[in-house]
């Protein structure tokens, strides 16, 4: 298999020998690429960076992926892009939004697989966070700064 990949920056060259990926412009790898699959984080340069464009630049029968967030896709361009075929599917973890409204035209598509966002759903990370509950418990009791503070 061919791995493309785009990025802020360019791994080393002896990485990509390693993975055997090579390095393109976002426009290349959409309109090259049989698998576009999105891992970024969600921030205001990534907000809807598959958008109508990116996705009328995808091959036809090309397969979206996306395991980031939700609000990397615009939603309602890739409802459109789907319903008329204009791309091959999609597999959703994330969606946005978040969980979906039961009556979005996504849920019927037969074109697109959503799954409910499950990355964190391994032994080792429940017990990672569970010992960082009762770590931040503990330190609140105890009147110091919490280690995760979500305000």
């Amino acid at each position: 298999m061919k791995i493309l990949y785009c990025n802020r920056s360019r791994r080393p060259p002896e990485e990509e020998a390693e993975l055997k990926a090579e390095y393109v412009s976002k426009e290349t790898l959409l309109t090259e690429a049989d698998f576009v699959v999105l891992v970024c984080p969600y921030t205001t340069e990534t907000h809807h960076f598959i958008d109508e464009a990116a996705l009328a630049a995808m091959k036809s029968d090309a397969v979206l992926v996306n395991i980031a967030r939700g609000g990397v896709i615009d939603t309602a361009a890739l409802t459109t892009a789907l319903q008329s075929k204009a791309i091959g599917g999609a597999g959703l973890d994330v969606t946005d939004p978040e969980p979906l409204p039961r009556d979005h035209p996504l849920h019927s598509l037969d074109n697109v697989i959503i799954m409910p966002h499950r990355g964190s759903a391994t032994k080792n990370t429940r017990a990672a966070m569970a010992r960082l509950c009762v770590k931040n418990l503990m330190k609140g009791l105890d009147g110091e700064e919490l280690e995760a503070c979500c305000n």
